[in-house]
């Protein structure tokens, strides 16, 4: 027990030691990732040692060497909602006086996620057996919408677009070591920092370059390492990682001029560190796969945030390879999910709870992913 202890412990120090930047005040705290899995959020949002194809593009890179086949994905498509958002539909769609009906929503976040990755194509093998390649296009538009007590509207409505390129090697005569780096070039679209409540009142919305906050590409890049270590107790393959993502530091200082008017750049995607431990084994409990992750995530994109809300821990039993129930922690809440990896219609599911506040425990949202894919 001994060296899986030692390790948490490594892992634990590296992340703490890190440098953290300074945070924009907003209305909620929540950390704002540019990419999210159905399956990750269903395994409590693990995803730095266990992740698979698309989720290694804003994850860790070295672990393309450990896809299990090539895959070309044809429709790569996630929708994600919050419960808020559910409940205070119709609010916001019935007739009647429109303040008596945004009132009625005061206090709840209204979430919403829409995202692709079309087309995209992977492969664990690339010229040589040590040598793996992934590239696809992501799209990603994410919305938080948040009423003050002022009445006024917070909208924090992002939307990202670019291209990523993964290329990863593995080392040694066993292989037990790999290293990967992804290269994206994104373009982002924010909304601009409040909406007032006569604005609502008049009608207005967001199609005007007026409600723009900013616009602005990043070339940027996430590195990253997986390490296989040479101790299986009772069986379990256990394996570590380490990432660095926005190595840059996600400024999205490139001007871009696809929305009229002059804009300023859109709010950054800070450089974070990421650590975790995963232990995997085949027959367990009768499942025919199964695997366990520790990690500690986006140390310096939680600036003032308590260490628990960087904690996650979740799992994945695989029942005849292609169902896969899915559980875990995230921040503190929660999570659930399932997968269908049928040989052409993949399917997950999963709801989970996000931290809003500064701290872990403080302000729950639930929410609510579907993935639908089709890949050969």
């Amino acid at each position: 027990m001994k060296k899986p202890l030692l390790s948490f412990a490594f892992l634990g120090s590296v992340v703490l030691a890190l440098p953290l930047p300074e945070a924009e005040a907003r209305t909620y705290d929540n950390i704002i990732r540019p990419y999210t899995s159905a399956r990750s959020t269903g395994m409590g949002g693990v995803r730095y040692t266990t992740g698979q194809y698309d989720e290694n593009f804003f994850g860790n890179p070295a672990k393309t060497s450990d896809n299990p086949k090539w895959r070309l994905d044809i429709i790569n498509l996630l929708v994600e909602v919050n419960s808020g958002a559910i409940s205070n539909l119709n609010s916001y769609t019935k007739s009647g006086d429109k303040v008596d009906n945004l009132a009625d929503t005061a206090g709840s976040n209204n979430h919403v996620r829409f995202q692709t990755v079309i087309p995209a194509f992977y492969t664990p093998k690339f010229f040589d057996a040590r040598n793996s390649f992934a590239v696809g296009l992501m799209m990603s538009t994410q919305a938080d919408v948040g009423l003050r007590k002022n009445m006024s509207i917070e909208p924090n409505a992002f939307s990202d677009i670019g291209p990523a390129v993964t290329f990863s090697r593995k080392f040694l005569h066993d292989e037990s070591i790999a290293v990967g780096v992804t290269a994206h070039y994104v373009y982002r679209v924010a909304t601009r920092g409040n909406f007032s409540t006569i604005d609502y009142i008049k009608g207005n919305n967001f199609k005007s370059s007026s409600d723009v906050a900013g616009e602005g590409a990043d070339a940027d890049a996430d590195i990253g390492m997986r390490h296989n270590i040479h101790w299986s107790p009772a069986g379990w393959k256990l394996q570590d990682a380490f990432t660095v993502n926005n190595v840059k530091g996600g400024k999205y200082d490139m001007k871009m001029d696809l929305v009229n008017g002059d804009q300023p750049a859109p709010p950054e995607q800070p450089r974070t560190y990421n650590a975790g431990l995963a232990a995997r084994k085949d027959g367990f409990l009768g499942f025919s796969t199964s695997t366990f992750a520790f990690e500690m995530q986006d140390l310096g994109n939680n600036s003032g945030g308590s260490v628990f809300k960087m904690m996650h821990l979740g799992g994945e039993l695989g029942v005849k390879d292609w169902v896969f129930l899915r559980a875990g922690i995230n921040q503190g809440y929660l999570c659930a999910g399932v997968g269908l990896d049928l040989p052409v219609l993949k399917l997950d599911f999963s709801t989970y709870g996000e931290e809003m506040s500064l701290n872990a425990g403080g302000q729950e949202d639930r929410r609510y992913a579907l993935r639908l894919g089709i890949a050969l």
